[in-house]
């Protein structure tokens, strides 16, 4: 699954380096690139655990990344029903309508 979203910004270069490293720590993303100053991931959804999926949803939270382009892996694979729960923290980041959000693309791949 390819997923595209809004680079964000970085205060240091060190900050950037962490988040970039977060991103080669998770298995599931198999590749990474920066198109016109969007982040272009490449994941492969087998390796995506619910453990490395919070993982992730983390990293991007922590550094104000919109995750409604994740939210088609709750609405269109069962395994990741759990990541609608409304309770959770990142469900208002994941399943924001607003114009903003809306912004963010997914591209299946």
């Amino acid at each position: 699954m390819d997923v595209e979203i809004e680079l964000p910004s970085f205060l240091t270069a060190g900050d950037e380096q962490r988040f970039f490293q977060g991103l080669k720590d998770l298995t599931a993303i198999r590749e990474f690139h920066i198109n016109n100053g969007r982040l272009m991931l490449r994941m492969e959804i087998r390796f995506l655990t619910k453990k490395a999926s919070r993982e992730f949803m983390a990293l991007l939270t922590r550094y104000q990344v919109s995750l409604v382009p994740l939210r088609c892996l709750a609405a269109t694979n069962k395994k990741f029903a759990w990541l609608a729960d409304p309770h959770e923290y990142w469900h208002q980041s994941m399943f924001d309508d607003s114009q903003e959000a809306l912004e963010q693309k997914v591209i299946n791949g």
